[in-house]
Parts: C-alpha cells; structure tokens; sequence
C-alpha cells in the first residue's frame, strides 16, 4: 500500500544549515529561517552543540522539510545518535509567527561539559562561521 509522500520536520543550527559544510545533505529542500529556546555551544571539534532549555535564550537556525528522498537515519549517523554524541529530540520551534514541533540534534549539559564546549552567547552559529570561514 502505497501513502502519500511523509513530511518530517528538522531544525538544523550548525553544519547542516545553508552554506555551511554538510548543507549538501540538505540540498533542495524546504527551508525557512526559524528559532529554539535553549544554549549553544562552540566545541573544539569545530561543529556546534545546542543544549534545548525552555528558560534559555534563542538559537537561530532553519526548519527543513524533509522527504522521503532523504532518511533521517542517514542524519541520524552523521550526528553519532547512539554513539554517545548527539540525541535526536522533537523540540517546539519557532517558524514565521508560530510554533511547530520538530526534530533536532542536541546535546545534553554533561557532554557539553566533556567536551568543553564554550557557549554563544548570541545564539547564532553562522555568525561565527562566516568569520571562521573568511580566516
């Protein structure tokens, strides 16, 4: 039996974002600017951690629709889900006036802290990549 094609919403804040190095894996997909409650973080691997916080300040990233074309197991691997890295968690986020829930990648504190991960205070990945990019 055969269903319409299945939507899944993703909010991506880092290297999965347009522009960025895995955006590729995204490529011709809905996108539009959006926003999570929670910390970000730099980590000396040189990719971002979000910690989601209801009382924390706004993470700028995208929500991406995605397809069939695209599994989120295959994201699922690059993130290191089940590999004591990220935890893939449906999160309310704010897209064009309202709240959807979607999909994200994040870290808890402890990892944070394992890894040393220095916080944004201004919640905006790209802002520190276009710098790092330019260097």
């Amino acid at each position: 039996m055969t269903r319409g094609m299945q939507q899944t919403a993703l909010f991506v804040y880092g290297t999965l974002c347009t522009g960025e190095d895995n955006a590729g894996l995204l490529a011709g997909l809905p996108v539009q600017e959006a926003r999570v409650r929670g910390h970000l973080f730099r980590l000396p691997a040189g990719y971002p951690a979000l910690v989601a916080d209801s009382a924390g300040t706004w993470v700028r990233g995208e929500l991406v629709t995605l397809d069939g074309e695209v599994r989120l197991g295959v994201l699922d691997h690059l993130e290191g889900v089940g590999q004591d890295l990220f935890q893939r968690v449906s999160l309310p986020v704010a897209v064009d006036g309202r709240t959807v829930v979607a999909w994200a990648y994040v870290m808890d504190r402890a990892q944070v802290r394992e890894r040393t991960g220095v916080r944004v205070d201004h919640g905006d990945w790209r802002r520190l990549s276009v710098g790092r990019k330019r260097s």
